[in-house]
């Protein structure tokens, strides 16, 4: 069990989970419980095969980056590994098509992208960051399409949705960069093409770090621009936390840099979260 954990980086799947949730309950328009739920252990299902699928094709990087992992230590095997990826994305999808054609289509591409990213993404060079960061932040346009029934929606009342989307896909691109950053030693040996090391790593922090600052810029907007049914008083607060943290993020090593930028996204969802006026 703590070897399946691993695979799947469940802390990972529990945060797309709570990000499809959010994404939905941001959304103007009211969806029942048991629909959003059903969404988020869909979204939770992709992830964790997407993850599970990646540590398949990137073992030998990983045998250099990170050996204790499950498939480079030997505590599971490839074919093993793969069973699991194929299950979960089969689980996800077909939640998916249970809630309706707009989920199915947003999980049927991720899946794609997942599978995709897994075989390619060392050799990428930017594509492969700019799709994790569509990955992650596409959680919460999941979200939303759960509460859309049918094509005659107003665009223009999702602004909020469009905000964290934003925010969150900024965060995730500058934090991809700042792993590159840190996985740069395995990746030469793997001939692989990321930003570091194409363009050296002084300027992939520098990108990194203008990224993050856009990201941290952007989630002011809700405070600027007040938004009905969103308490920014408590939002305020928070979300000051959240980027205070992203900031220190910013001034640190590679290994301690990406980590702790988890925890600054974490603390911002926390703040949309606590802005929301719940409406189910």
């Amino acid at each position: 069990m703590k070897t399946f954990i691993e695979l799947i980086r469940v802390k990972n799947a529990s945060i797309a989970f709570l990000g499809v949730l959010v994404g939905a309950l941001l959304s103007p328009y009211p969806a029942p419980a048991a629909i959003i739920i059903l969404a988020g252990l869909s979204a939770a299902a992709i992830l964790a095969g997407g993850n599970a699928i990646n540590d398949y094709f990137d073992v030998e990087i990983d045998r250099v980056n990170k050996p204790k992992r499950p498939l480079p230590s030997g505590r599971i095997t490839s074919s093993d590994t793969i069973m699991t990826s194929l299950t979960l994305f089969l689980i996800g999808l077909g939640i998916a098509k249970f809630i309706g054609t707009y989920c199915l289509t947003i999980a049927a591409l991720n899946t794609l992208l997942l599978i995709i990213y897994a075989k390619y993404s060392k050799k990428m060079l930017l594509t492969s960051n700019l799709t994790v960061s569509y990955l992650v932040a596409s959680i919460f346009i999941y979200g939303a399409a759960v509460t859309i029934t049918t094509p005659d929606v107003d665009a223009g009342r999702f602004t909020l949705t469009y905000i964290l989307t934003a925010c969150s896909f900024l965060m995730t691109l500058s934090r991809e960069i700042t792993k590159d950053i840190e996985d740069i030693e395995g990746d030469r040996k793997k001939y692989a093409l990321t930003l570091p090391i194409v363009y050296g790593a002084g300027n992939a922090k520098s990108a990194a770090i203008i990224i993050g600052i856009t990201a941290i810029a952007a989630s002011a907007i809700p405070i600027i621009n007040q938004q009905t049914n969103f308490n920014t008083a408590i939002y305020t607060p928070v979300i000051a936390i959240a980027d205070l943290i992203f900031l220190t993020a910013l001034t640190m090593n590679p290994t301690p840099s990406q980590k702790t930028m988890i925890i600054g996204m974490v603390t911002s969802l926390i703040a949309f979260t606590l802005g929301i006026n719940i409406k189910i």
